[in-house]
């Protein structure tokens, strides 16, 4: 995996709600694997979710993990603005090509 397709520290934080969204009251084996994180990295960024109040952590023999209406809020938030974000690339995309074709106009 190259550098620029690597995902930064807030998608991941996005993908594991996500994971908790669909599925609450989730142990960290199957966080882990649906985020494609070992165990020890998906522990310390549900550590983070939880004291940013986004994530709850639960239980005492057994340990689970559940999304809170705080972390459902910045899923939406999240998606809205990485859809905007595409929807800015595409153009710009789109605006290069095009100038592409038109050589001596800027």
């Amino acid at each position: 995996m190259d550098r620029a397709s690597k995902r930064s520290k807030v998608d991941i934080y996005a993908d594991i709600l996500e994971v908790l969204k669909r599925r609450t009251n989730s142990k960290i084996t199957r966080i882990s694997y649906a985020v494609g994180l070992p165990v020890d990295r998906a522990k310390r960024f549900l550590g983070d979710l939880s004291s940013y109040g986004l994530a709850n952590i639960q239980g005492r023999d057994e340990t689970f993990y559940s999304i809170t209406h705080r972390g459902l809020e910045f899923l939406d938030s999240y998606r809205k603005l990485a859809s905007f974000l595409s929807f800015l690339d595409e153009k710009a995309d789109r605006d290069a090509t095009q100038q592409e074709r038109m050589p001596g106009v800027k």
